[in-house]
């Protein structure tokens, strides 16, 4: 069974049951491993579509993913370090005339 341990952006693995070799008593293997971040795009134009964010975003950057929801918003994820830069360059950014408001997405408070 593989004993996890994360450091940083890596993962090393310790796999005790599998010999890497005759002179060895266990292997380990390490994967990176990739942070993202989810933006909250606000002010959208009513019709934008899922492309029209996305290639805008793609300017910065490789995009994970796209959701436009209702009433002018969207969230785009994009790898920490790209997310940043998106937030910082495209904050802003008119389209169609309308001034994009860019912030990093928080997770719902729960409510009691």
């Amino acid at each position: 069974m593989p004993h996890p341990c994360r450091l940083g952006n890596f993962k090393i693995l310790l796999d005790a049951p599998t010999p890497m070799h005759k002179y060895s008593d266990c292997s380990i293997s390490m994967q990176t491993m990739t942070l993202t971040k989810k933006l909250l795009i606000g002010n959208l134009p009513d019709s934008t579509q899922r492309s029209a964010v996305e290639s805008i975003f793609r300017i910065v950057g490789p995009v994970i993913s796209v959701n436009i929801i209702r009433n002018g918003f969207a969230f785009v994820e994009m790898t920490s370090s790209d997310a940043d830069r998106a937030r910082i360059q495209l904050n802003g950014y008119r389209l169609n005339g309308k001034p994009l408001n860019i912030d990093e997405a928080h997770p719902p408070s729960s409510r009691r």
